[in-house]
This record gives structure tokens, C-alpha cells and sequence, in this order.
């Protein structure tokens, strides 16, 4: 009898062509490619579990996935074999087995993503769908004075996004670091978990006030006096990238 293991994956994706990660009737998702994927690889129907759910159109260099089987592919090999049935904007960047009592959900500790700005005068071809083009000249400081209070255990409901169905809105959030590299500005949030489209929304407000167009404190005032006036357009989804997820 072949023995039963739990193999997990870490998936890179660009999200430009799905509808989201998430799996939805009709719709071409990244989950839904890749379990299809998972399944031709070991030639039966498979159910994969994901540490997390990105929005449509948001990028991924390091979700990960478990799933269980006796497949007898050798783990060195497996990426290469799923990535066979995959197109050429999602991959399986690496396998591994894992306890049996492992979930990629429940177990994940903490999560790091990345948004990036391209805050170039004209528009380049090699950014696109992969950064927020921002043509507006930025002020990084006042964006940075904006985000350094944010972090903590604090209750994040204006950041969430419009349909999202959660058990409570309380998030902690670790670190937020931003820094300009010519003309790209790169912030990356640090936290356990994130309500729906809240690192979006964060990102919108600290643009405005990037632009002088809110005052640096609007982002602490919405969180303090849990009013949603005080924050700005939700930021482009392309800009976003799920980068690691700690275990």
C-alpha cells in the first residue's frame, strides 16, 4: 500500500489574468488552475489547502499550499511536473513534506507583503500590472510618518474592504517599513493576518498624503475615531504582492 503525505507548496503567481485566488463557480482563479494542476500530476482528484486568499489581480511570491498524497513523484521533480500543467504566470517554486498535522491556514504565523509604486513621470511598459503607477511626485517622509503608528493590535474595520465576512476586526499588525529605490517606492507590511483589502486601502490613504492631499494623521484618526472618511481611494491591486508566509 502507498503511504499517504503532506506535501506542501510554495506558489508563485502573477495575478494579472485571474479572477482572484479563491476558487468561484465559472470563473478562471488561481487555486482553481493550480488544484487542476495538482490533479494531473497525480492523477486524482486532489483538495489543496492555501494559507491565504489574494484579491483579483494582487501577485504572489510565496503562497503556499498543502495537500495530501501517495503520489511516488520524487519531491525534487514535483514542482517541475505540476508546473508542466500550469501557464507560464503561476509555478511551484518548491516542495516539501510536511507533519501530517500541518495546514498551511491555521498554522501560518505571520505574513509578510510587499506594495510597490512606480512613481515615474511617463509610464513604463516594464511595471505594468506589476506596480501602482503613481506619475505624481511623492513625499516618502510624510508617507512614512503617516504609517509608523499604524502597527499594533488594533481593530482595522475601516480598512476593510466592502463585502468581506470576518468573526471579529481586530488585526495585529508588527512592522511597516518603506523605502524609495530610484523610482520605485516599496513598503512591506509585516503582520499575522490582514482584514480584506486593508493593506489597499492603507496604501491609498499614504498616497494621498504622499501628494499633500490628506493630512499624515488621517490614517491614525481613522483607525482611532473608526471613521472611514478619514481614508483615501483604495490602491491599485497590481502594486501587491504576497511575498512570505512564516510558519
Amino acid at each position: 500500500m502507498k503511504r499517504i503525505h503532506n506535501i506542501k507548496l510554495k506558489v508563485g503567481y502573477t495575478g494579472t489574468n485571474y479572477h482572484g485566488y479563491q476558487i468561484q463557480p465559472n470563473l478562471v482563479t488561481i487555486e482553481g488552475t493550480l488544484k487542476d494542476a495538482v490533479e494531473k500530476t497525480v492523477k486524482r482528484e486532489t483538495r489543496i489547502t492555501s494559507a491565504g486568499r489574494t484579491d483579483r489581480g494582487v501577485h504572489a511570491m510565496g503562497q503556499v499550499v498543502n495537500f495530501y498524497s501517495d503520489t511516488t513523484i520524487d519531491l525534487g521533480n514535483l514542482p517541475r511536473v505540476i508546473n508542466y500543467h500550469l501557464p507560464n504566470d503561476i509555478s511551484v517554486l518548491e516542495a516539501k513534506k510536511v507533519p501530517m498535522e500541518f495546514h498551511s491556514r491555521f498554522d501560518a504565523k505571520a505574513k509578510w507583503y510587499r506594495y510597490i509604486i512606480y512613481n515615474g513621470r511617463y509610464r513604463n511598459p516594464i511595471y505594468h500590472n506589476r506596480a501602482a503607477f503613481i506619475r505624481f511626485p511623492l513625499d516618502v517622509e510624510a508617507m512614512r510618518r503617516s504609517l509608523t503608528p499604524l502597527p499594533g493590535n488594533r481593530d482595522f474595520k475601516p480598512f476593510m474592504g466592502k463585502y468581506a465576512v470576518v468573526k471579529d476586526t481586530i488585526r495585529t499588525l508588527h512592522n511597516i517599513k518603506i523605502k524609495k529605490q530610484g523610482e520605485l517606492i516599496i513598503v512591506d507590511f509585516y503582520g499575522r493576518s490582514f482584514l480584506k483589502n486593508m493593506i489597499r486601502i492603507i496604501m491609498g490613504t499614504a498616497i494621498q498624503i504622499g501628494r499633500h492631499l490628506q493630512e499624515e494623521e488621517d490614517l491614525i484618526h481613522a483607525i482611532e475615531y473608526q471613521d472611514k472618511s478619514y481614508i483615501g481611494p483604495t490602491a491599485d491591486a497590481c502594486g501587491l504582492y504576497l511575498m512570505k508566509v512564516e510558519y
